[in-house]
């Protein structure tokens, strides 16, 4: 992994285990980098995951089983599909909807857009996440 996303990975477990408990209820946090004119790294971390369901849904993907992450505006319009594997990087140990730990994740999405403030990902047909931006 590269330097940069190790810093950004770094950042954002430091952000997430050093929340007070009651802050601690949900986390979803972002980063992106651009990369070439029309590609967006992102580091997502979420507790609406676990580690065990982000790599069984990383397999379903890579097998062609289940859909791409969605990148979303606030009316549910496709911004951006998942371009090529997700990354799942490590867990963590912040969860939501009563799960006991979250997992950080790397997509890259194929756009010239570039994400600031908030990004509402679809990470399924039926889940949807609104991650708010990680100021370093």
């Amino acid at each position: 992994m590269k330097l940069v996303h190790r810093i950004a990975v770094f950042a954002l477990v430091a952000a997430a285990v050093s929340l007070p408990a009651s802050a601690a209820v949900c986390v979803n946090k972002f980063l992106s980098r651009s990369e070439g004119a029309a590609k967006q790294i992102v580091t997502l971390l979420t507790g609406k995951l676990t580690f065990q369901e982000a790599q069984d849904l990383a397999k379903a993907i890579t097998a062609k089983s289940a859909p791409p992450l969605e990148w979303v505006d606030d009316k549910g319009k496709t911004i951006a599909r998942q371009f090529g594997e997700l990354k799942v990087v490590r867990p963590m140990p912040v969860g939501c909807d009563g799960k006991t730990s979250g997992v950080v994740v790397i997509a890259t999405f194929q756009t010239l857009s570039q994400p600031s403030g908030k990004m509402i990902v679809k990470l399924d047909p039926n889940t949807t996440v609104t991650f708010d931006e990680q100021k370093e």
